[in-house]
């Protein structure tokens, strides 16, 4: 009996030595091949488990794409309302990883009230069109956890487990060139990627709390492309099921939870909307998912011209706004707070000229 004991146990040390060094060998291959020297995710997903640690809270987290995070300054927010303000945006996030962002933030933090953006092009796509970068950028750096597990496991087919599970594996034809390995070992010894300093890229840069400040402007009369920007109406005829499905999850989660939840819609450049309108069919399909749901919902393309009267001055393109556009639209998020929706906002596109 003594000897089975001592041969299982002797089995246990084994394997778990094993995988100890799997481990490590997968976290060396990570570091190796994964060059993240200028992601934005990975200070922000940093930064967002750092405060939770340090025993700080947040009550107000915005969550939505690229869009989000160039529109909603949370230091601003907080300096408006006293609310402190968390910005979960990450490049082309999608409503999937927008449900698991919202769980991991609120296994950290008592969440008060949550923006979740609904810009339309992500809204109608087919689940087979996804794209698993997206999802990539936010898995690479969140803690482990069941919830990391079930973001992997459900938003992923068995086919790309490996690309999801393994971050070096996206990069494994990079293994034999000692050139690029230099240099991105380089890169990440730098006191810089250690401390998790802010990242400057071009006229953009880091500002913490998941906002990305640019100093760049669009030049709208560069652009000779107008008519080659896709149509609302052919989006339209897209798949809604996917993206709504993980919609109605973030709206049951935030009942349960007490969270308040609002939609809202950072603006785009008018004459971008011209071009790829009418605009109204997108944002009547959002507000009958708000009315559906009973969620507030506050459409910034919307917005009275008196109000907000952006131009390509404020974008860095033709829908993401700059440093100061967003200033000014988290302005004016602060005031609309609590006040009839027909004082700030149109009841549709055309009408905000008026």
């Amino acid at each position: 009996m003594k000897t089975k004991k001592y041969f299982l146990l002797r089995w246990l040390l084994m394997a778990a030595a094993v995988m100890f060094l799997l481990l490590g060998l997968v976290k060396l291959c990570n570091y190796l091949l994964t060059d993240d020297s200028q992601s934005y995710t990975r200070l922000t997903m940093h930064e967002l488990y750092e405060r939770a640690d340090a025993g700080e809270e947040v009550d107000t987290l915005f969550l939505g794409s690229s869009h989000c995070y160039r529109a909603y300054d949370p230091a601003l927010y907080e300096e408006l309302t006293g609310e402190t303000a968390y910005n979960l945006g990450s490049s082309s996030q999608n409503y999937d990883t927008s449900y698991y962002l919202l769980r991991e933030a609120a296994r950290l933090y008592d969440l008060k009230t949550v923006y979740l953006d609904m810009h339309y092009k992500f809204l109608f796509m087919d689940s087979e069109d996804r794209d698993l970068v997206q999802a990539n950028i936010i898995s690479d750096y969140m803690r482990p956890s069941r919830n990391k597990l079930s973001f992997l496991l459900t938003t992923t087919e068995a086919k790309n487990y490996t690309n999801r599970f393994f971050p070096f594996r996206r990069n494994w034809q990079q293994l034999g060139d000692l050139a690029y390995l230099k240099e991105n070992l380089e890169k990440k010894q730098t006191e810089g990627y250690r401390s998790y300093a802010p990242v400057t890229v071009e006229a953009d840069r880091y500002a913490g709390r998941g906002f990305v400040w640019s100093d760049a402007k669009l030049d709208a009369e560069a652009i000779t492309w107008w008519d080659n920007f896709g149509k609302v109406a052919d989006d339209m005829k897209l798949d809604t099921a996917y993206p709504v499905s993980y919609i109605e999850k973030i709206v049951d989660f935030c009942r349960k939870k007490g969270i308040r939840l609002v939609f809202v819609t950072a603006p785009s450049l008018d004459q971008y909307l011209e071009a790829i309108g009418p605009y109204d069919p997108a944002h009547v399909y959002v507000q009958e998912l708000a009315d559906r749901y009973g969620v507030e919902y506050l459409d910034f393309n919307l917005t009275k011209r008196k109000y907000l009267d952006l131009t390509a001055e404020n974008y860095i393109d033709v829908d993401h706004l700059n440093g100061s556009g967003a200033e000014q639209l988290t302005r004016l998020l602060v005031k609309a707070e609590g006040k009839p929706i027909d004082e700030y906002f149109s009841a549709c596109y055309d009408d905000k000229y008026e």
